[in-house]
This record gives structure tokens, C-alpha cells and sequence, in this order.
């Protein structure tokens, strides 16, 4: 079974923790359990997670201490709250936090479940963003730098246009990946319209920009590298835009 996605669960109740972690990898997911706050610091620390489940109640969580840690260490990582007391000042407390539910026990697993999918969803949709933008300032800062080595040079050489076009191809290549994952983070979710629209979803307008600004550059650099590969090159990503 394919992995879902990997989620830390921590409560001191050992007889809630492994049922639930049961139920959780049954529906293929990766769990992985500590009996308190320190533990679960120590284990997000180590490793990489899509999701904690907590108790509000266990050791290391007074005033919701673990959350608020886990924020500052790993910023966005989604929190669902477990509780067999519940009140107006802890759930309060929890908006003011990156908590996505607040569930009283004993919880429906279903119930449980759904908010499992959306979060874990969500994280891998935010993550995915967030690689797309990475990977698109580097392009930028790449693309700033190509038009002044270009400058004043008469004719490429071989090697010239190769390493131009590699830096082209690696940059689309690598935003169009990043594109791909954020298509299957969300395909665990409702998805209206058709997918090749998410080029022009509001973050991947960035792309859409970046890959017009690499068309510019070819445009302008093309006295200095003339090569029919970069022409074509051009063109295809001019396609690409006129497609979307």
C-alpha cells in the first residue's frame, strides 16, 4: 500500500495511541507514537512529518507548550487537537495556533479520519508551493545574471549554448515537477475544472511569469547565442503560455 502520509501521534493514553495508530496505518498511513511533549519534539527533530495529532491534556503540553514549539521549529505543519475535557479557553487557545481541529474523545474515527485526509492534503499542497517559489527565485536570480554575461559577445561558443540551454531546460523542468507534485498533493482533494489550469491558479501566475521572463531573455539574447536549439526552445515555450 502506498503511504499516505507520515503522521506523529502523541498522548500518554497508551491504549488510544496504538488503537488509533492502528486504525491510521489500516488506511495506509505511516504513524509513528510518543507518550509526550518532549518526545514528540525530539521526533519531529529527527525526522519529517505531514501531521501531529496531540493530546491537549499529556506532559510537555501544559498551555499547549508542544504546539506552540513545534510552530517555531516546523512553520505550517498542521496540529490536530485531542481532548477529554474540552473548553472555551483551550479551543481559544488553539485558533490562535496552527491547530486544524479541535476533537473531543472518545472521536468517531471517521470523523477523525476526514480531518486526517484534509490536513495532510493541505500540508503537502503548502509544501509543494513553497518548493515551486524556491525553485523560481533561483531561476530569476539565474535569468538576471544571463543577459550581462551575453552582453558585448559577438558569438557563442558550443559550450556557451549548451550551458545556457541546460540552465533554461533544468529551471523548466524543475518548476513543471514542482507543478506535477502540488497536482498530486491536491488530487487528494476535490479539484475542479481542468487541472492544466493550475498554471494560472494564483501562486502558479509565478510560473507563468518566470517562463515569460525566460522567453524575454531568449528574445534579447539572441544575437549573442545564435543557435537554432534556443530558437526552438523559444517557441515551444511560447506554446506552452499561449496553451494555458
Amino acid at each position: 500500500m502506498t503511504v499516505r502520509g507520515r503522521i506523529l501521534l502523541a498522548d500518554d493514553d497508551e491504549t488510544v495511541l496504538e488503537s488509533m495508530a492502528t486504525l491510521l496505518r489500516r488506511e495506509g498511513f505511516e504513524c509513528e507514537t510518543v507518550s509526550n511533549g518532549a518526545a514528540a519534539l525530539e521526533a519531529v527533530s529527527a525526522g519529517a512529518f505531514d501531521l501531529l495529532i496531540s493530546d491537549l491534556e499529556m506532559p510537555g503540553n501544559a498551555d499547549l507548550a508542544l504546539v506552540r514549539q513545534i510552530a517555531d521549529r516546523v512553520g505550517g505543519l498542521p496540529v490536530i487537537i485531542l481532548t477529554g475535557f474540552p473548553s472555551t479557553q483551550s479551543a481559544i487557545a488553539c485558533i490562535e495556533l496552527p491547530v486544524t481541529a479541535y476533537l473531543t474523545k472518545p472521536v468517531r474515527f471517521d470523523e477523525l479520519l476526514a480531518k486526517v485526509e484534509q490536513a495532510v492534503a493541505r500540508f503537502r499542497s503548502y509544501q509543494s508551493v513553497r518548493s515551486a517559489e524556491q525553485q523560481l527565485e533561483e531561476w530569476r536570480r539565474d535569468l538576471r545574471a544571463l543577459p550581462a554575461t551575453a552582453s558585448g559577445v559577438p558569438s557563442a561558443t558550443a559550450s556557451s549554448v549548451d550551458a545556457f540551454l541546460t540552465l533554461t531546460l533544468r529551471n523548466v523542468m524543475g518548476s513543471l515537477t514542482d507543478l506535477q507534485q502540488l497536482g498530486r498533493a491536491l488530487a487528494q482533494q476535490p479539484v475542479s475544472g481542468n487541472p492544466c489550469q493550475l498554471i494560472n491558479c494564483p501562486r502558479g501566475i509565478q510560473l507563468h511569469q518566470a517562463v515569460r521572463e525566460t522567453i524575454t531573455v531568449l528574445e534579447e539574447t539572441k544575437h549573442a547565442f545564435k543557435s537554432k536549439m534556443l530558437a526552438d526552445l523559444r517557441h515551444r515555450l511560447e506554446l506552452l503560455l499561449s496553451h494555458n
